[in-house]
């Protein structure tokens, strides 16, 4: 950032949503606002609070970070969209069936991409209109190997795009061949579209209001960041971008070296992850969002229903925390205990009404003959333990497989965390409670509060594509940039690897990269022989590259000087 260039960073939570305003001096202005049942109007007010003392023209940069794709993902309210798939022999593609209205068509291509049965324009047609009488307006569109070929699927569009007002094609997704997550992915980006674009345009509107004209981007599952308007046709791929924005803004704010164990606490949920050396674990496969597996690229997370305004239980069994937030703390005017209750018993918060939360903490404990603060001490406990074995078991399945950095390397030994990196509202008063729970120093950044919206600001713009060549076929594609062209026999793996590297480039340059900061990491590289009878018939060829998620330079070079 230079001279008086400022970036503006907005996370919106289950119960809050922060904004930071960052200069060349680090943070300017932060705030935080509660998530009201109108989010629109939510924003508008977190944004108003941190920008409405300074020019809005000295702002260069803005990220957003919101929940509202996982948000309809998890509370099922999906815009009804309809699907046509073709896939030919094999799997039956029923299996993945999803969605009110699930249509498989005639036509098929093979593994290579060359069309073996055209598609059957008749099945196509009976399908659109079987989608059109549910009253249905949004369809995705998916063929098994179209990001070999993505020929049927575009024909199939070319005869849908009068009849719907969106559709979304299985090759725009990803180049990973996986058909079912293929599907779902798909599927999420159709049913998403008009939820996604409201919020888009909304945005647009209150930028517009306050002035703010600076380049828009919105961060991604994987760490980066995506120019605004370029997501209109990948609204899957913004879902879960609040854990990502944990892991940023630790990263941001601490540098985590070592093996660090990253627990962002917020108000409904605990936000978990490992960092290697700098370095966040990725799940390069897709992340599974509520119920749909998806081929969306993620930060290796893990989210459990533990925060500091969850539910405190102490019924007839063990004392509980969690998972169900009903409300705020009692000291808020809430209608349940809550572990937020027992920092303000203990004294180790001040805000709210003291004398109710300790109420509160006093009945739980009256009918076990514990006082106030003996009960209060206990509830922080039980959180911290639950937090803690929730991190244990997390650790355990990332050691029960291969565990892939964004550098992709594969981590053969096993990943034991020698600190622990705590963010989130309540940071300071849980720390030392998890921290003893698991064994493990910890440590409480700076700005621990706004910490998303910090990693959301000061996220890399990033972009992935994959090469799919076949020397036998004489074609290359690369679905993420609509390439499909013709090759020689002799086209060698080194030559794939120099046009990856050109292409991306230009991807990422054209959704807002910083030229200067084009670190690209190798997620794949495939070379395969193809043989018939005795002889190399040709080589199938598949690379797949992107631009590494990481903090900008600008940020890098202001907390190193």
């Amino acid at each position: 950032m230079n001279g008086e260039a400022m970036i503006l960073g907005l996370d919106v939570g289950g119960t809050q949503t922060d904004a930071v305003l960052l200069d060349e001096q680090g943070v300017l202005a932060e705030t935080k606002t509660p998530t009201g049942e109108d989010l629109l109007e939510t924003l508008r007010t977190a944004i108003s609070e941190v920008t409405s003392a300074i020019d809005p023209g000295k702002i260069k940069r803005m990220v957003f970070s919101t929940t509202m794709a996982t948000n309809a993902i998890v509370q099922d309210q999906l815009e009804p969209a309809g699907m046509i798939v073709s896939a030919g022999p094999g799997m039956n593609p029923e299996w993945f069936s999803v969605g009110p209205s699930f249509h498989v068509v005639g036509g098929c291509l093979d593994h290579q991409g060359f069309e073996v049965i055209e598609i059957d324009r008749e099945t196509v047609e009976a399908a659109a209109e079987a989608v059109i009488l549910k009253g249905i307006s949004v369809v995705g569109i998916v063929g098994k190997f179209s990001v070999r070929n993505p020929a049927h699927e575009l024909e199939i569009a070319e005869l849908m795009k009068k009849r719907f007002s969106s559709i979304a094609l299985g090759h725009h997704v990803s180049g990973n061949l996986n058909f079912p997550r293929r599907i779902a992915t798909t599927y999420l980006n159709a049913a998403l579209h008009r939820v996604h674009e409201d919020f888009l345009n909304a945005l647009t509107r209150i930028l517009a209001e306050q002035s703010l004209k600076a380049p828009q981007y919105l961060l991604k599952p994987d760490g980066g960041t995506i120019a605004l308007a370029s997501t209109v046709h990948s609204p899957a791929a913004t879902a879960q971008s609040g854990p990502a924005a944990s892991v940023m803004g630790a990263l941001a704010l601490d540098g985590c070296p070592g093996t660090a164990l990253v627990l962002d606490v917020g108000g409904t949920t605990t936000d978990m992850s490992v960092v290697l050396g700098g370095v966040p674990l990725l799940e390069p496969r897709g992340i599974r969002i509520g119920p749909y597996q998806t081929l969306v690229r993620s930060l290796l997370t893990h989210s459990i229903g533990i925060g500091g305004d969850s539910e405190v239980r102490a019924d007839d069994g063990p004392l509980c925390v969690g998972p169900h937030r009903q409300g705020p703390p009692i000291a808020f005017g809430g209608k349940v205990p809550t572990p937020t209750d027992a920092m303000i018993t203990l004294g180790l918060l001040e805000a709210g009404d003291r004398k109710a939360a300790g109420t509160a903490m006093e009945k739980m404990g009256k009918s076990i003959g514990l006082s106030a603060k003996v009960m209060a001490q206990r509830v922080l406990e039980t959180m911290a333990r639950s937090i803690a074995d929730s991190a244990e078991a997390f650790l355990s399945r990332i050691n029960s497989r291969p565990v892939y950095t964004i550098h992709e390397v594969i981590q053969e030994e096993k990943i034991v965390p020698d600190s622990l990196v705590v963010i989130g509202g309540p940071a300071p008063q849980v720390a030392p409670f998890i921290g003893e729970a698991l064994g493990l120093s910890h440590r409480v950044p700076e700005h621990f509060g706004v910490a998303n919206a910090i990693g959301a600001a000061v996220a890399r713009v990033t972009a992935e594509i994959t090469v799919q060549a076949d020397t036998e076929r004489g074609s290359l594609v690369i679905p993420e940039a609509g390439i499909d062209q013709k090759i020689p026999f002799r086209y060698r793996p080194e030559d794939a690897m120099s046009l990856a590297d050109e292409v991306l480039k230009k991807q990422a340059l054209k959704i807002g990269a910083d030229p200067d900061s084009l670190e690209i990491s190798v997620i794949e590289k495939q070379v395969f022989n193809m043989i018939r009878g005795y002889s190399r018939t040709g080589q199938n060829i598949r690379i797949k590259l992107c631009i590494t998620p990481g903090i900008i330079r600008e940020w890098k070079k202001e907390q190193e000087s």
